[in-house]
């Protein structure tokens, strides 16, 4: 079945709800669900759509609707749904995190399911995570460097993500993943507020694999 990828999102002006001045940080979208499978014929390998989104300062979707809906009302029901699943990092005004209204246009593509086997390690900061990745190049152990480094609820599994589909990734995080091979792992990449160490594991088999 033909899904839908968000494939560009909050490149134009957005509109704050508080505080009224424009945010230091405008938020950027870090977890995705993709849309239901368009509803209707079409030869083009884009579609758009106008969006109006309130994203809360813990970086998740507070109310969501559609400025130009589609034609199908299901169709359109079910979209709000996943968008309401969203998560953002959110918008920062003086060193803090704000809620924050956008009105945006989004460009969807369409492409099958994409299933990569992760692990990560999150870091808060950029220094923290250049020297995790500098043990990595020496040969520590992945599973080992998430449990001790990493702030993410992934690090009791030693960063296990288990299979991840692409498709809920931004873009540019795919980008970094396809370049490199099984059993290796990315350079940090800053994703919202945060540094992230992805390594591309073994498909799943009986046992679990090493990290």
């Amino acid at each position: 079945m033909v899904f839908i990828l968000i494939a560009a999102l909050l490149l134009c002006g957005c509109a704050t709800v508080q505080p009224t001045n424009a945010p230091d940080t405008f938020p950027q979208l870090i977890k995705q669900e993709p849309l239901p499978a368009w509803p209707f014929p079409t030869v083009d390998q884009e579609v758009s759509i106008e969006i109006k989104i309130r994203i809360g300062s813990d970086g998740s979707v507070k109310d969501v609707s559609f400025l130009t809906p589609s034609l199908s009302r299901e169709w359109n029901d079910l979209a709000l749904e996943k968008i309401r699943g969203w998560k953002f990092s959110p918008a920062i005004v003086d060193g803090h995190p704000v809620p924050l209204w956008i009105r945006q246009t989004v460009r969807m593509r369409f492409e099958e399911a994409s299933f990569l086997r992760l692990a990560e390690i999150v870091c808060p900061d950029k220094r923290t995570a250049d020297s995790v990745y500098a043990l990595l190049d020496v040969g520590a152990p992945f599973d080992s460097l998430a449990r001790v480094f990493s702030t993410s609820g992934s690090r009791a599994q030693g960063g296990l993500l288990g299979d991840v589909d692409l498709r809920s990734l931004p873009l540019f995080v795919r980008h970094e993943l396809q370049r490199i091979r099984t059993d290796h792992f990315t350079s940090p990449i800053f994703l919202g507020r945060d540094y992230v160490i992805y390594k591309c594991l073994p498909a799943q088999s009986l046992s679990r694999p090493a990290i």
